[in-house]
C-alpha cells in the first residue's frame, strides 16, 4: 500500500478501530481521530485487542493519546 493509499484509508476511522474502541469502552471523537498523526492512526488500527492483556494495553494507548490531544481523560462508554 502506498503512503497516499494508507492516508486515504485512515482518513476516517476504520471499522476495526471502532470495534476495538467498543471493546475497551472508550469514545474517540472524529475530531480527535483527525488530529492524530497517520502513524498514530495506523498504530491504533494495528495494535492487537483480543486478550485481556491486549485490551488493557489498547485502552492505555488510546487514553494516552486522548489526554495528549485534549488535556482531558478519555470519555468512557457506560
Amino acid at each position: 500500500m502506498t503512503p497516499a493509499e494508507e492516508a486515504r484509508d485512515l482518513e476516517l476511522m476504520p471499522r476495526a478501530v471502532r470495534d476495538k474502541l467498543d471493546r475497551v469502552r472508550i469514545k474517540l471523537h472524529l475530531k480527535d481521530w483527525s488530529a492524530l498523526t497517520l502513524a498514530e492512526r495506523a498504530r491504533l488500527r494495528d495494535l492487537p485487542c483480543s486478550s485481556e492483556e491486549d485490551v488493557r494495553g489498547y485502552a492505555a494507548a488510546v487514553e494516552a493519546l486522548v489526554l495528549r490531544l485534549t488535556g482531558k481523560p478519555a470519555e468512557k462508554i457506560p
